[in-house]
């Protein structure tokens, strides 16, 4: 499951930027707020891009788990 760890680590990032943000804006400080409206956009960006690489690994993965946990019928099911 460590497809999605570094999609999720940028969102993560990215809520921690926009927060910082907000607090810059809210306290006129311009060069902390442009600091981190670029970093959110870059990861943002990142993150955007590592999930479209990951996804359909992440995808396959999961339909593989999903049909090893479907259970063959046995002959005994059959007989009711």
């Amino acid at each position: 499951m460590r497809h999605l760890v570094l999609p999720f680590f940028c969102a993560f990032v990215v809520g921690l930027l926009l927060a910082l943000l907000a607090w810059a804006l809210r306290n006129r400080v311009d060069a902390v707020a442009l600091a981190c409206a670029i970093g959110a956009v870059f990861f943002a960006w990142r993150c955007w891009e590592d999930l479209q690489s990951t996804w359909p690994a992440f995808k396959a993965e999961m339909q593989r788990r999903s049909a090893e946990r479907q259970r063959a019928p046995l002959a005994a099911d059959e007989t009711h």
